[in-house]
Protein backbone atom coordinates (compact mmCIF):
# COMPACT_ATOMS: atom_id res chain seq x y z
CA UNK A 1 0.00 0.00 0.00
CA UNK A 2 1.71 3.52 -1.30
CA UNK A 3 0.99 6.29 0.67
CA UNK A 4 0.53 9.75 -1.21
CA UNK A 5 0.64 12.23 1.09
CA UNK A 6 2.25 12.92 4.82
CA UNK A 7 -0.09 14.58 7.00
CA UNK A 8 1.18 16.32 10.08
CA UNK A 9 -0.50 17.02 13.16
CA UNK A 10 0.60 19.04 16.71
CA UNK A 11 -0.72 18.15 19.82
CA UNK A 12 0.77 19.82 22.72
CA UNK A 13 4.10 20.54 21.08
CA UNK A 14 4.93 16.98 19.92
CA UNK A 15 4.27 16.22 16.23
CA UNK A 16 2.81 12.75 14.63
CA UNK A 17 3.25 11.79 11.18
CA UNK A 18 0.24 10.25 9.22
CA UNK A 19 -0.22 8.38 5.97
CA UNK A 20 -2.79 9.54 3.95
CA UNK A 21 -4.36 7.38 1.09
CA UNK A 22 -5.84 8.50 -2.04
CA UNK A 23 -9.25 6.43 -3.43
CA UNK A 24 -6.66 4.59 -5.85
CA UNK A 25 -4.83 3.77 -2.91
CA UNK A 26 -8.32 2.42 -0.94
CA UNK A 27 -9.19 0.60 -4.26
CA UNK A 28 -6.06 -1.44 -4.43
CA UNK A 29 -6.15 -2.34 -0.76
CA UNK A 30 -9.72 -3.72 -0.90
CA UNK A 31 -10.00 -4.40 -4.58
CA UNK A 32 -13.37 -2.27 -4.49
CA UNK A 33 -13.45 -0.28 -7.83
CA UNK A 34 -12.51 3.74 -7.67
CA UNK A 35 -16.25 4.68 -8.91
CA UNK A 36 -17.67 2.38 -6.25
CA UNK A 37 -16.03 3.81 -3.54
CA UNK A 38 -16.41 7.36 -5.10
CA UNK A 39 -20.35 6.46 -4.58
CA UNK A 40 -19.76 5.07 -1.06
CA UNK A 41 -17.92 8.95 -0.20
CA UNK A 42 -20.61 11.01 -1.62
CA UNK A 43 -22.97 9.51 0.27
CA UNK A 44 -21.35 8.60 3.61
CA UNK A 45 -18.20 11.10 4.14
CA UNK A 46 -19.32 12.09 7.64
CA UNK A 47 -17.93 8.88 8.77
CA UNK A 48 -15.07 9.17 6.82
CA UNK A 49 -11.80 10.44 8.05
CA UNK A 50 -10.18 12.70 5.36
CA UNK A 51 -8.76 16.08 4.60
CA UNK A 52 -8.19 18.34 1.52
CA UNK A 53 -11.05 19.13 -0.96
CA UNK A 54 -11.97 18.02 -4.41
CA UNK A 55 -9.66 15.75 -6.12
CA UNK A 56 -6.83 16.72 -3.40
CA UNK A 57 -8.83 15.17 -0.61
CA UNK A 58 -7.17 11.81 0.63
CA UNK A 59 -8.32 9.57 3.65
CA UNK A 60 -6.64 8.46 7.00
CA UNK A 61 -6.15 5.12 7.28
CA UNK A 62 -8.96 4.96 9.66
CA UNK A 63 -11.32 5.42 6.58
CA UNK A 64 -10.63 1.75 5.21
CA UNK A 65 -12.36 0.30 7.57
CA UNK A 66 -15.25 2.40 7.24
CA UNK A 67 -15.57 1.80 3.08
CA UNK A 68 -15.26 -2.19 4.28
CA UNK A 69 -17.91 -1.75 6.64
CA UNK A 70 -20.10 0.04 3.84
CA UNK A 71 -19.49 -2.17 1.05
CA UNK A 72 -20.39 -5.24 3.49
CA UNK A 73 -23.95 -3.68 3.62
CA UNK A 74 -24.02 -2.74 0.56
CA UNK A 75 -23.41 -6.60 -0.63
CA UNK A 76 -26.74 -7.43 2.03
CA UNK A 77 -28.62 -4.99 0.22
CA UNK A 78 -29.58 -2.47 3.07
CA UNK A 79 -31.09 0.80 2.66
CA UNK A 80 -28.26 4.13 3.30
CA UNK A 81 -30.54 5.13 6.41
CA UNK A 82 -30.05 1.22 7.94
CA UNK A 83 -26.23 1.49 6.80
CA UNK A 84 -26.24 5.07 8.33
CA UNK A 85 -27.31 3.53 11.61
CA UNK A 86 -24.52 0.68 11.50
CA UNK A 87 -22.26 3.18 11.07
CA UNK A 88 -23.30 5.72 14.05
CA UNK A 89 -23.28 2.19 16.01
CA UNK A 90 -19.42 1.34 14.96
CA UNK A 91 -17.93 4.72 14.40
CA UNK A 92 -18.11 8.23 15.42
CA UNK A 93 -18.58 11.19 12.49
CA UNK A 94 -15.42 12.69 11.52
CA UNK A 95 -15.19 16.86 12.06
CA UNK A 96 -12.15 18.30 10.41
CA UNK A 97 -10.62 20.91 13.08
CA UNK A 98 -8.54 23.71 12.38
CA UNK A 99 -5.21 22.88 14.46
CA UNK A 100 -5.06 26.47 15.89
CA UNK A 101 -8.03 28.00 16.32
CA UNK A 102 -7.12 30.57 18.79
CA UNK A 103 -4.77 31.62 16.86
CA UNK A 104 -6.88 32.53 14.21
CA UNK A 105 -9.50 33.41 15.86
CA UNK A 106 -7.88 36.03 17.53
CA UNK A 107 -6.01 37.58 14.34
CA UNK A 108 -9.63 37.91 12.54
CA UNK A 109 -10.11 39.38 15.53
CA UNK A 110 -7.95 41.85 15.69
CA UNK A 111 -8.01 42.90 11.79
CA UNK A 112 -11.59 43.09 11.78
CA UNK A 113 -11.10 45.63 14.64
CA UNK A 114 -7.79 47.47 12.62
CA UNK A 115 -10.53 47.82 9.67
CA UNK A 116 -13.66 49.09 12.12
CA UNK A 117 -10.97 51.62 13.17
CA UNK A 118 -9.84 52.69 10.00
CA UNK A 119 -13.53 52.87 8.60
CA UNK A 120 -14.60 55.50 11.12
CA UNK A 121 -11.16 57.47 11.08
CA UNK A 122 -12.20 58.34 7.13
CA UNK A 123 -15.67 59.51 8.21
CA UNK A 124 -15.00 63.46 8.33
CA UNK A 125 -17.07 65.73 10.55
CA UNK A 126 -20.37 66.71 8.87
CA UNK A 127 -20.17 70.59 7.44
CA UNK A 128 -22.94 72.73 8.79
CA UNK A 129 -23.29 74.93 5.90
CA UNK A 130 -23.40 72.08 3.21
CA UNK A 131 -26.01 70.50 5.15
CA UNK A 132 -27.90 73.84 5.17
CA UNK A 133 -27.48 73.54 1.31
CA UNK A 134 -29.11 70.59 0.62
CA UNK A 135 -31.99 71.17 3.16
CA UNK A 136 -32.57 74.53 0.99
CA UNK A 137 -31.88 72.42 -2.03
CA UNK A 138 -35.15 70.08 -0.56
CA UNK A 139 -37.33 72.79 0.04
CA UNK A 140 -37.05 74.72 -3.21
CA UNK A 141 -37.54 70.94 -5.08
CA UNK A 142 -40.47 70.46 -2.98
CA UNK A 143 -42.13 74.29 -3.47
CA UNK A 144 -41.69 73.42 -7.32
CA UNK A 145 -43.70 70.08 -7.41
CA UNK A 146 -46.26 71.74 -5.00
CA UNK A 147 -46.37 74.75 -7.56
CA UNK A 148 -46.69 71.94 -10.43
CA UNK A 149 -49.54 70.06 -8.53
CA UNK A 150 -51.49 73.47 -8.01
CA UNK A 151 -51.14 74.03 -11.84
CA UNK A 152 -52.99 71.00 -12.20
CA UNK A 153 -55.51 71.05 -9.91
CA UNK A 154 -56.35 74.56 -12.08
CA UNK A 155 -56.18 72.89 -15.54
CA UNK A 156 -58.38 69.68 -14.08
CA UNK A 157 -60.62 72.45 -12.76
CA UNK A 158 -60.77 74.57 -16.40
CA UNK A 159 -61.45 71.02 -17.96
CA UNK A 160 -64.75 70.18 -15.70
CA UNK A 161 -65.74 73.42 -16.52
CA UNK A 162 -65.35 73.06 -19.91
CA UNK A 163 -66.93 69.84 -20.25
CA UNK A 164 -69.81 70.98 -18.34
CA UNK A 165 -70.65 74.16 -20.74
CA UNK A 166 -70.08 71.37 -23.90
CA UNK A 167 -73.22 69.31 -21.65
CA UNK A 168 -75.20 72.53 -21.86
CA UNK A 169 -74.44 73.47 -25.26
CA UNK A 170 -75.88 70.05 -26.41
CA UNK A 171 -78.74 69.87 -24.40
CA UNK A 172 -79.88 73.43 -25.40
CA UNK A 173 -78.50 72.71 -29.27
CA UNK A 174 -80.79 69.37 -28.93
CA UNK A 175 -84.01 71.39 -27.48
CA UNK A 176 -83.72 73.70 -30.60
CA UNK A 177 -83.24 71.26 -33.09
CA UNK A 178 -86.24 69.18 -31.32
CA UNK A 179 -88.99 72.34 -31.70
CA UNK A 180 -87.14 73.22 -34.77
CA UNK A 181 -88.52 69.88 -36.09
CA UNK A 182 -92.03 70.18 -34.85
CA UNK A 183 -92.81 73.43 -36.36
CA UNK A 184 -91.48 71.78 -39.51
CA UNK A 185 -93.17 69.09 -39.25
CA UNK A 186 -96.47 71.34 -38.62
CA UNK A 187 -95.89 73.40 -41.35
CA UNK A 188 -95.96 70.33 -43.54
CA UNK A 189 -99.23 69.53 -42.38
CA UNK A 190 -100.84 72.87 -42.70
CA UNK A 191 -99.53 72.62 -46.51
CA UNK A 192 -100.59 68.95 -47.02
CA UNK A 193 -104.48 70.43 -45.49
CA UNK A 194 -104.49 73.41 -47.85
CA UNK A 195 -103.83 71.76 -50.64
CA UNK A 196 -106.54 69.15 -49.69
CA UNK A 197 -109.39 72.34 -49.18
CA UNK A 198 -108.28 73.94 -52.40
CA UNK A 199 -109.06 70.85 -54.63
CA UNK A 200 -112.04 71.47 -57.60
CA UNK A 201 -115.19 70.46 -56.86
CA UNK A 202 -116.54 67.55 -59.11
CA UNK A 203 -120.02 68.37 -61.10
CA UNK A 204 -122.05 66.65 -58.80
CA UNK A 205 -120.63 68.56 -55.91
CA UNK A 206 -121.07 71.67 -58.14
CA UNK A 207 -124.95 70.64 -58.48
CA UNK A 208 -125.55 69.41 -55.17
CA UNK A 209 -124.28 72.92 -53.58
CA UNK A 210 -126.56 75.31 -55.54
Amino acid sequence: MAANVIATTKTQGVVFMTELLSIKDISQELGIPQSTLRYYRDIFMDYLPAMGEGKRKRFYPEAVEVFQAIAKCMHQNKSADEITNELNNRFSRFIEVDPEPQESSATYSQTNEISQTQALSTISPIDGSALMAVIASQNQALQQIAATINMVNGQQEELSSLKQEVTRLEERLETELTDHFQLVEARLRQITEDKGNNKPKSFWQRLFSC
